[in-house]
């Protein structure tokens, strides 16, 4: 299945005040990981996937984000931006970008973390159920840190928050979607919204499915520096599934771009 007509909007427009130590004046999506933007280490991978449209949902600071990728011809990619004039969370910020959607499927993915998807595999899942949103679901050994999903032939039931006395293991939401256009549509337009907290449990609650496509890949949250250390110590042991990385040979695909 060849990905390289359809769009993905990344949502890189998060504060990161958590990180803000390591990132001084650049948003988060461009922290160092391995001496390369985390954005751009993204991007290339999508790029071996075969997806080359790329909408960047930018706010904070996003000028930095623009400045380095540009129209994305560097990275052999199209990229566009969707800009907003105040933050509109990761609801708003796919809202805001829908005009710029010429499909009537898209991967939305946060800007924020990774998760070891098979996009191919993702999409074929999808289109089988038939459904408006599907989203990845990794499994965690320990889900206290993020919440839960509750799961059930494949549907997602509920979103258990995270209980710091509920150490079980289970599936939690990994931030990597399929949606079709209706649903982005419900989102109103220029008002602060969730995902995980407004679109999702409403959804639910208007009795509209929610597929959770199940993957024991690789996954990590940047969001605070404990992970991101996380990340970077895995990254350099190759743990982290970006292609070409690890203790190997460098694939050209996955060296920063630029110096």
């Amino acid at each position: 299945m060849t990905l390289s007509s359809l769009e993905i909007v990344l949502l890189v427009g998060g504060l990161g005040t958590r990180l803000s130590p390591e990132l001084g004046q650049l948003p988060k999506p461009m922290v160092d990981v391995g001496g390369c933007p985390f954005l751009e280490r993204e991007l290339l991978h999508l790029r071996e996937f075969g997806i080359r449209n790329i909408i960047l949902a930018v706010s904070h600071r996003g000028e930095a984000i623009e400045e380095r990728f540009g129209d994305g011809t560097s990275l052999g990619m199209s990229i566009i931006y969707s800009r907003e004039a105040q933050r509109l969370g990761t609801a708003g910020a796919l809202r805001n970008a829908l005009p710029l959607l010429r499909g009537d499927e898209v991967f939305v993915q946060n800007g924020d973390s990774f998760a070891e998807v098979d996009y191919g595999e993702l999409l074929r899942f999808h289109r089988a159920h038939g459904g408006n949103l599907t989203m990845s679901a990794a499994y965690m050994p320990d889900c206290r840190d993020y919440g839960r999903l509750q799961i059930s032939e494949g549907r997602v039931l509920s979103f258990v928050e995270k209980q710091n006395s509920d150490s079980s293991p289970g599936y939690i939401n990994a931030g990597v979607y399929v949606f079709g256009r209706e649903p982005i549509e419900t989102i109103p337009a220029g008002v602060v919204e969730s995902l995980e907290n407004d679109l999702f449990p409403a959804l639910l609650a208007r009795g509209e499915s929610i597929y959770a496509y199940c993957t024991q890949g690789y996954f990590l949250d940047m969001g605070t520096p404990q992970r991101l250390q996380q990340l970077r110590a895995d990254f350099l042991q190759g743990l982290v599934p970006l292609r070409g990385t690890g203790s190997g040979t460098v694939s050209p695909l996955n060296r920063c771009s630029r110096s």
